[in-house]
């Protein structure tokens, strides 16, 4: 990794190759975090996730060589990217375990509930294309679990974007995984 990115506004997915021509997401970037954890753990290997800007803003780039200078000089800052780290475990891990054992509809809104979380906005700017690639499930699918979140009230649909209008009602679709990862970011970060 040449540089590091802290999110200020935008989406940024991180994603897992499953053979030649597919991926699925493992963990998303949003206002909250950066890209770089390669380097905070001073591994110089090439990543094997791929790192896609799901939704466009701004960040803050710093070189990857500059960036391990300043974690020698700056414990403190090393301390909270450790921290930031282990939310990062968090989300893959509760991801991992809910994707295996919830139903789509659930994990469609834990998905949009983190995404909210991580834009700071109601409004996402997404496709259900892209939401179908990102959840590695057919984009029939998504359009079905969204259009049931819309009948419940939690959504507004347009094209090319989703605007979620009661977050409430949102998280009562959800399973507890969105709860788990928000609460454990709360803890360790404070935020």
């Amino acid at each position: 990794m040449e540089h590091v990115y802290f999110i200020e506004r935008g989406l940024v997915s991180v994603s897992a190759k499953i053979n030649n021509d597919q991926s699925v997401e493992v963990w998303l970037i949003g206002s909250e975090g950066m890209t770089g954890i390669p380097v905070v753990l001073s591994d110089d290997a090439q990543p094997p996730h791929r790192r896609v800007v799901q939704v466009g803003g701004s960040a803050l780039k710093i070189a990857a060589p500059k960036f391990r200078r300043l974690l020698e000089q700056l414990p403190e800052l090393n301390e909270i990217l450790l921290k930031y780290i282990q939310t990062v475990l968090v989300q893959t891990s509760q991801s991992g375990a809910c994707n295996l054992q919830h139903p789509l509809k659930q994990r469609l809104a834990r998905w949009l509930l983190l995404a909210h979380d991580g834009l700071q906005s109601e409004r996402l700017p997404l496709t259900h294309q892209v939401l179908s690639r990102l959840l590695g499930v057919r984009r029939a699918s998504v359009s079905e679990c969204l259009a049931s979140l819309h009948d419940q009230g939690a959504i507004e649909l347009a094209r090319g974007s989703i605007r979620i209008t009661k977050a409430s009602q949102l998280e009562g679709s959800s399973c507890g995984c969105h709860r788990l990862i928000r609460s454990e970011y709360q803890r360790l970060l404070g935020n």
